[in-house]
């Protein structure tokens, strides 16, 4: 089985990150480790018609709107977990291979790094990437829809993953912003940092 996966951005500013960043680096304990924010709205499903679905979501105005977005979209064989089991959405690991081998885009002809694309563009000299996704626990339907956070860290030698999960998941005032763990799943992957492999999502093997 393959997994499908559509990630969609944002063209111009995204205010949804813009305001996060802000707010995190002012008022969270750790946010002066945080350099920039960047965020795409994302719908998975695991399907053996995968590129025909991803075609009809393309065409609905609930999913991507051309005028607004860019769009990826990414296929990953095999799946890379059931993401409906609650139990391994709870700060588990994101796979190092996802979203996947690109095989769509606004993007034309379709890059090889198209998710470091969508998602702000090479990770800055002296920094570590985080990728944050969030899911609605409890979802049942073939496709789940959420959203991917990519974390532009300080490398200054914290232990990147906790210092990701500080600044996603809410625990206090000072703790967390992006996402309930009373209400949503997440998954978390380290880009380029030493809980990594080492590469970014642009210049890993299953995307050249």
């Amino acid at each position: 089985m393959i997994q499908t996966t559509l990630l969609t951005s944002h063209k111009g500013v995204d205010l949804h990150a813009a305001t996060a960043v802000r707010v995190m680096q002012r008022r969270l304990a750790t946010g002066k480790a945080l350099r920039a924010l960047y965020r795409c709205e994302l719908h998975t499903f695991t399907n053996a018609d995968g590129r025909e679905l991803a075609a009809e979501l393309l065409g609905r105005g609930r999913y991507y709107n051309p005028n607004k977005h860019h769009y990826g979209h990414f296929e990953l064989e095999p799946p890379a977990g059931d993401w409906r089991d609650a139990a391994s959405l709870r700060g588990g690991e994101l796979a190092a291979a996802w979203p996947g081998q690109p095989v769509g885009s606004d993007f034309v002809p379709v890059p090889a790094d198209l998710a470091d694309r969508l998602l702000g563009g090479p990770v800055p000299p002296g920094c570590v990437a985080a990728d944050v996704v969030s899911l609605p626990l409890g979802e049942s339907g073939p496709v789940l829809s959420g959203v991917l956070w990519r974390l532009i860290l300080i490398a200054d030698g914290q232990d990147p993953r906790r210092l990701a999960e500080s600044l996603a998941v809410v625990r206090s005032g000072e703790q967390g912003l992006l996402l309930n763990p009373h209400q949503e799943g997440w998954l978390l992957a380290v880009r380029g940092g030493p809980e990594s492999d080492g590469t970014s999502t642009a210049n890993r093997k299953e995307l050249r």
